[in-house]
């Protein structure tokens, strides 16, 4: 398992856990949409109704209470999704395949993954020579660190 892997799979790990999470609130409060009050609270909007939040002196300051409602669980789990839509995407990128001339395809092009793969020998099946890997990497990299990764993570699962 390359490091890109490992840190793919952790990043599904935290997506996961984040959707649970996000679930898990959703369902206290009647999966209601959450509007911010004038007077100071976080409600849940619709048929569940009721409140959701209200700050240490039972009033949330309108900058905490609209992004509480911005970020309801709802929401959080439309991002989710996206950013697994967005993973799924990025990682699907292909190596460099010329099939005029496959003597300058990638030499970690593979017929299964890219649609070709090499035909100079001694490149096939040698790291990335087109720059695929490393945009890959850094794109999964920008996505995980939304979801607390930093350099000093443990690259195995969460």
């Amino acid at each position: 398992m390359t490091d890109l892997d490992r840190m793919a799979a952790w990043l599904r790990e935290a997506m996961g856990a984040a959707q649970r999470r996000a679930e898990g609130a959703a369902r206290e409060t009647g999966g209601a949409e959450w509007e911010y009050q004038a007077h100071g609270s976080l409600d849940a909007t619709g048929v569940a109704g009721g409140m959701v939040a209200v700050g240490s002196q039972d009033y949330l300051p309108p900058a905490t209470g609209q992004f509480m409602a911005a970020n309801d669980p709802a929401a959080v789990l439309r991002g989710i999704a996206a950013d697994r839509a967005l993973l799924d995407d990025v990682l699907a990128e292909k190596h460099f395949v010329l099939e005029e001339d496959c003597w300058y395809t990638c030499g970690a092009a593979t017929e299964e993954h890219d649609g070709g793969d090499t035909c100079d020998t001694g490149r096939r099946g040698k790291p990335c020579d087109c720059g695929r890997d490393a945009r890959v990497a850094r794109r999964v990299q920008l996505l995980a660190e939304r979801y607390g990764w930093t350099i000093a993570t443990p690259m195995n699962p969460v």
